[in-house]
């Protein structure tokens, strides 16, 4: 089948997941022969930019204007550079992307990166995602669940269910009692410190103050173990004061971002996700490539990364005692957790972004193929 011209599309320069996910995944697609460009709406939401990912405006807001300034430079990048396809990694960028559709050209594929909130299914955003979706010619969903949201909304074209992934590369070497060692020195710890690890956009979806909550638990559970939180965020002053303010100050470090995460995750015990809301998150992803232990709440997708037992804890509620409770076992169960981290690291290949590159190329070749017989919208 003839190459594809692909635009991946995501909502800020920025490096986090869905960002990372992109790059990896025009990188995976140009080795098989494909043209890839990854632009995004807008700037960090510091004003930061990811030099792997071109902003198209100088906003860092996340309004209606800023959404409408980046439709308009997206159709003047179009303009200068058709593409194919489209394909744009979360809402936010669905929305532009559908917005600069003409003539049923480029042609849209979605991927779908979390769950719709309840508040969507009220009459009038549920309307709005309808006609959303109503110019979206393929949708690519990291869970059955979400691709059956979108069926809930209406949608009747293609659906494409597409784990989640990550370039194993970065993590193929690493050395975990190095890393331990060797982080624990930057912070001043001695190595029989328990160190647990947040890794993640300190945004409300994370719940970054959760993971503070199981750290107190933790201790009142008796085992002193640190946190360490790598990652920034509009919640990193609050959080700066919380900490402070419970204090925790002795016993939580806060690297701010950290390019090199997988450093991070080899060289923490445990591995903590404590959001209220995921789709398959890429971080227990890169966990696992680390042979980190995981303790993670029930949430999205994440049974479909996690095997309860057998790769990681998955615990019974969204609570922090729970967390608390199944990482003081992993703590004082270092046998456990080694197994758990070991058999995590080999099954981990099933989610490489060579294997979902490959996977992407057969369906966009099918629909740049086919999508002539179809009318366009």
């Amino acid at each position: 089948m003839a190459p594809v011209r692909i635009l991946h599309l995501v909502s800020r320069s920025q490096r986090r997941g869905a960002e990372l996910a992109a790059v990896e995944l025009a990188r995976g697609l140009d080795a098989l022969g494909h043209t890839n460009r990854v632009v995004a709406l807008a700037l960090g939401f510091d004003g930061s930019e990811n030099t792997d990912v071109a902003p198209l405006t100088r906003r860092t807001d996340g309004g209606v204007g800023a959404l409408l300034a980046g439709v308009r430079a997206l159709r003047r990048d179009l303009r200068a550079e058709p593409v194919d396809v489209v394909l744009a990694h979360g809402g936010r960028a669905v929305e532009a992307a559908v917005l600069v559709r003409r003539r049923g050209r480029p042609l849209i594929v979605w991927q779908r990166i979390l769950g719709f909130p309840p508040a969507m299914w009220r009459p009038v955003p549920r309307a709005r995602w309808r006609a959303v979706v109503r110019r979206v010619d393929a949708a690519v969903a990291l869970t059955p669940d979400l691709g059956a949201e979108l069926r809930r909304l209406g949608y009747s074209r293609p659906i494409w269910v597409i784990p989640n992934f990550r370039d194993p590369e970065p993590f193929a070497a690493l050395d975990r009692e190095a890393a331990a060692s060797a982080l624990r020195g930057e912070l001043g710890l001695a190595r029989a410190v328990a160190l647990v690890g947040f890794v993640g956009h300190l945004i409300e979806q994370k719940r970054p103050d959760r993971a503070l909550d199981t750290l107190v638990a933790m201790h009142e559970l008796g085992v002193p173990a640190h946190l360490v939180v790598a990652g920034d965020g509009p919640l990193r002053a609050g959080l700066d004061r919380e900490i402070a303010t419970r204090g925790l100050t002795e016993f939580v470090h806060v690297l701010g971002h950290v390019d090199d995460v997988a450093r991070v995750l080899a060289a923490i015990d445990v591995y903590l996700l404590t959001s209220d809301s995921e789709g398959l998150p890429g971080v227990l992803i890169e966990a696992q490539m680390a042979g980190c232990p995981i303790v993670t709440v029930p949430v999205g997708g994440v049974r479909d990364l996690v095997a309860d037992g057998e790769t990681g804890i998955v615990v019974g509620a969204v609570d922090h005692r729970e967390l608390a409770r199944a990482t003081v076992g992993l703590l004082r169960d270092p046998t456990l957790a080694r197994q758990l981290g070991n058999r995590a690291r080999e099954e981990s290949g099933r989610f490489s972004s060579t294997r979902a590159a490959s996977v992407y190329s057969s369906h966009l070749c099918e629909l740049v193929e086919h999508v002539g017989a179809r009318p366009r919208t």
